[in-house]
Formats: structure tokens, C-alpha cells, sequence
């Protein structure tokens, strides 16, 4: 009985994908699963020759993403292989060694509840400079965002068992963005990650990667750049309004008093309806998020003005002041609304 199935989403393969396939299916015992993510009539000799090593390849005609290629294969073998425990996903452009793949599958896993990550060690010197700074970048935003520390962020080489299959179908993500996803929602969900290290291959400097910079970074980097989006927008809405009541009610001290008070509780109100709905989909009630978030909102007020006065008496400009203070602020507002405010 094969407790483990190896699943590998592939699009656009090369002849050295072929040859390394053809090296692991000597290498291992258990079934191998390709997804081929609609990669075209020119690919289809490469996926036929894969059958003939006894891999099963799955195919559909349109380019749909990784990560809809990985939830084609989950739902696969959970049909298909019903005696399965266990689930191992790699990346088919040279990324991962055989005996990485192999110690993978050899490493225990409980039957459910724990994901098993292979991280790469990211060396500046050794590593493409593109490679480096998305790494570097995403581990720090993933610290930022749920307080776990992991070095690498966007391994494929994953392991969990198939009795989880349900809840990873359930999250959202079609491309790249679906595997940082699994890393943000399953915490919440009570999961526990475990690490393995592996051997870090960038094979002529990662050209091999599918990766769209613009398109995947955006995807992946969503919820920090809508976040950055409401507290923008809720800045003009703020502004806005003030310089409409002030034209109205006048500019005595009275009235400014009451227009700052009056745009700022408004704005406010826009901003957590925001963050609520379409930054982290919080899924609370406003009766359990609307405190927290006003407390907040207070401490921010506060801690805005007394640092912008600190910060005066030692740089030359308030403007210098408040943009270091209200920076801080950005990171630590979004790192609570996570975790405390609108956490699921």
C-alpha cells in the first residue's frame, strides 16, 4: 500500500524536466501525479512520454495557474487514492534534488494538523539578486503579518496529509499567491508548521521560473497593498472633509474643532469597514471588531502627536517627524488588525 503520493504541477516542461522524472520514478516507489497546466500542443509529446514511466498526467487546455494546478491534483488523488496518508507537492523546474524529495517523503507527519515545509537557505552571494529580494521581502511580510518566522515562504515542497485536503481546497488563490496563502490561513486554523532543510538550486539563475513579477507579486503582496490602499484613501477622505466643513462652518477655533473631530471620526469609520471587508475579510462580528478597532484608532491619535512633538525637537522638520512616526504606526496598525482586531 503507498501511504504518500507525489504531486508536481508543470507547465511548459523541457526535455531536462523529462529526464528528471524519468531519474525519480527509478528513484521512488510511491505514485506520481503531473498536472499539466494547459501547457499547450507543443508539450504534449513531453506529458506523453511521462505516462509511458508509469506517471499519471492530468490536463486541461488553459493556463489556470499553480495554484489551480495543485487543487486539481489534491482533488485527484483524494479520489483516486483513497489509502493515501500523505501529500507531497514539488516544483517541476529543477528546484528540488531527488534525495530532497525522497527525505520529504521519508520525514513522519502526523495524520493531520501540521504542514512540512522545505526551506531553502537564501545566500546573497549564491542566489539570483530577483530571487533574493522576493524572498527577503515576503519572509519579512509574513513575519509582519502573523508573527511566525519562517526563511522560506515560497518553498513547493511541502508535505500534509490527504485528511486535510477539504480545508486546503478551501483557500483561495489560483497562481502563486495560493501557497502564501496556505502559510497565512492554516495558523489560524490551529495547524503546526514543521521545517526541513533542503539544497537551494537555481538552475541558469531561475529562468526556468513561471513566476510574472508584476502580476504574481501583486497577488501575493495583496493584503499589505490593500491595506496601504484603505489607509490612503481613508487619509483623503479625512482631508477632504475637513476642508468642506471648515469652507462651511468657518474657521474659528470652535469649528476647526469640530470639523477635524467630525472628518476623522468619519474617515474612520470608512477605514474599518474597509480593513473589515476587504483587507482581511474578517469574518467577526462588528459587535466582537468595532471596540478593538476604536481603541486602536484612540492609540494611534495619541501616539501620533506624541511622537511627531518628540521627534520635532530633534529633526528640523515636523514633516520629516511625522512621516518616521506615522510609518512605524502603518506597520504596527496592520500587524494588530491582523492578529488581534479582525483575526478569524
Amino acid at each position: 500500500m503507498n501511504e504518500t503520493v507525489l504531486l508536481i504541477p508543470s507547465y511548459q516542461p523541457n526535455e531536462e524536466t523529462l529526464a528528471f522524472l524519468k531519474v525519480l520514478t527509478n528513484a521512488i516507489t510511491v505514485p506520481i501525479v503531473v498536472v499539466d497546466d494547459g501547457s499547450g500542443e507543443h508539450s504534449r509529446s513531453l506529458f506523453e512520454e511521462m505516462e509511458t514511466y508509469g506517471i499519471t498526467v492530468l490536463s486541461y487546455a488553459e493556463n489556470k495557474g499553480k495554484g489551480y494546478a495543485l487543487k486539481q491534483g489534491m482533488r485527484y488523488i483524494v479520489a483516486h487514492y483513497p489509502e493515501a496518508s500523505w501529500l507531497v507537492t514539488a516544483d517541476s523546474d529543477g528546484q528540488h534534488t531527488l534525495p530532497d524529495i525522497q527525505q520529504m517523503i521519508a520525514t513522519y507527519l502526523p495524520i493531520s494538523g501540521e504542514l512540512l515545509l522545505g526551506v531553502r537557505q537564501f545566500y546573497f552571494q549564491q542566489t539570483p539578486l530577483r530571487s533574493w529580494l522576493g524572498n527577503r521581502l515576503t519572509t519579512l511580510i509574513y513575519y509582519v503579518s502573523t508573527g511566525l518566522w519562517l526563511s522560506d515562504t515560497q518553498t513547493g515542497l511541502r508535505k500534509f496529509a490527504c485528511h486535510d485536503v477539504p480545508e486546503l481546497l478551501e483557500i483561495s488563490g489560483d497562481r502563486f499567491e495560493y501557497e502564501m496563502n496556505q502559510l497565512l490561513v492554516l495558523p489560524t486554523k490551529g495547524y503546526h508548521f514543521s521545517t526541513l532543510p533542503i539544497t537551494t538550486v537555481y538552475e541558469e539563475k531561475n529562468q526556468g521560473s513561471h513566476f510574472q513579477l508584476i502580476r504574481d507579486s501583486y497577488l501575493v503582496y495583496r493584503p499589505l497593498l490593500t491595506f496601504l490602499v484603505a489607509s490612503l484613501s481613508s487619509s483623503l477622505i479625512d482631508v477632504t472633509l475637513f476642508f468642506l466643513l471648515s469652507l462651511v462652518l468657518g474657521e474659528s477655533s470652535g469649528a476647526l474643532l469640530f470639523a477635524t473631530t467630525l472628518a476623522r471620526v468619519l474617515s474612520g469609520l470608512y477605514n474599518y469597514q474597509m480593513n473589515r471587508t476587504m483587507v482581511f475579510h474578517s469574518q467577526t462580528s462588528i459587535r466582537h471588531s468595532f471596540w478593538k478597532y476604536g481603541v486602536l484608532f484612540i492609540a494611534q491619535l495619541l501616539l501620533s502627536w506624541l511622537g511627531v512633538s518628540w521627534f520635532a525637537r530633534l529633526l528640523p522638520s515636523v514633516f520629516i517627524s511625522k512621516i518616521i512616526v506615522d510609518s512605524c504606526l502603518f506597520v504596527a496598525s496592520f500587524v494588530i488588525q491582523r492578529r488581534m482586531v479582525f483575526a478569524n
